[in-house]
């Protein structure tokens, strides 16, 4: 018995469910579809992370800037007044022409230029804070209400709270995209391994019929799920960084700075919970009494 010899084309392999199925063509299918859509999630967040720098300190507290002519001060009070009375505006305070200049004198230092000058020259200043909950109307009110006064707003402040709102908006757009990109890739993992199941229907009818139980018999198939699923997000990470690195030069003109190895463990990870929620529907028949129809 010693010196028999394994006949060819027989692959031996020990007693029990702990090995996973071989890979194949249909392992390989899924393995690039699922990149491929780990690979767009990926460019979505990335996409999210650089409009988030973009817009900077701006996403945690939102200030609108009124300027008044110094030659108007005598309409400060009443525009002062009007802008306080503007729902959704949080607070506003006055910032004097001297004020602007010592800040200003600070910031062009060794400019050459005196404090009273500057003071003569800058606009009486306004400083309006904006809640959290804001109108779809409330930057036209606060620009029709400076006009009214001979005032102006920093049109680049409001264009970068605009922005604001729909980094707000498309945050959960993002996040709606990623959950329906997650459940076509679990289903494509699913129907990978629903066909392995059925090429080893006899196998597993067996086991079921040695005793095996459920679990016993579902692991192999769960393991190889989040194989799937872990080694396309590896996969999608991979192929992110000639996408960061190409337009790298293009982003620092923006002072942004995109950081790809922050999506490794949401791919990484993401990826191993999507294939193993995919197998769980794929083996959800093997049970004890449905093993002859897997």
């Amino acid at each position: 018995m010693a010196n028999e010899q394994i006949p060819e084309k027989v692959s031996p392999r020990l007693p029990g469910g702990f090995h996973l199925p071989p890979f194949g063509v249909n392992q390989v299918l899924a393995l690039v579809i699922v990149c491929i859509a780990l690979w767009a999630v990926g460019v979505l967040w990335l996409a999210m992370q650089g409009a988030g720098q973009w817009v900077g300190s701006w996403q945690q507290d939102i200030h609108i800037h009124v300027y008044l002519d110094s030659k108007r001060a005598d309409q400060a009070d009443l525009l002062e007044q009007e802008l306080q009375d503007i729902p959704q505006v949080a607070s506003l305070r006055k910032i004097s022409g001297q004020e602007a200049a010592v800040w200003m004198q600070e910031w062009l230092s060794g400019g050459g230029l005196q404090q009273h000058e500057l003071a003569g020259r800058l606009p009486i200043t306004f400083e309006l804070s904006i809640g959290d909950e804001r109108s779809e109307f409330l930057f036209s009110d606060i620009r029709d209400t400076a006009t009214r006064f001979g005032g102006t707003v920093n049109e680049d402040e409001v264009s970068l709270a605009q922005v604001h709102d729909l980094l707000a908006q498309a945050d959960y757009l993002a996040w709606f995209a990623s959950l329906i990109l997650a459940v076509a890739m679990a289903l494509i993992i699913s129907n990978t391994l629903r066909m392995t199941l059925l090429s080893r229907a006899d196998e597993i009818h067996l086991m079921r019929l040695m005793g095996a139980r459920e679990w016993f018999v579902r692991t192999p198939f769960i393991l190889e799920g989040m194989l799937l699923g872990a080694g396309a997000g590896i996969l999608a990470w991979f192929l992110l960084w000639p996408l960061v690195l190409g337009s790298s030069a293009w982003l620092v003109t923006m002072q942004v700075e995109l950081n790809a190895w922050l999506l490794l463990p949401p791919l990484l990870l993401g990826g191993a919970v999507v294939g193993a929620f995919g197998a769980l529907i794929a083996t959800s028949r093997v049970s004890s009494g449905e093993t002859s129809s897997v």
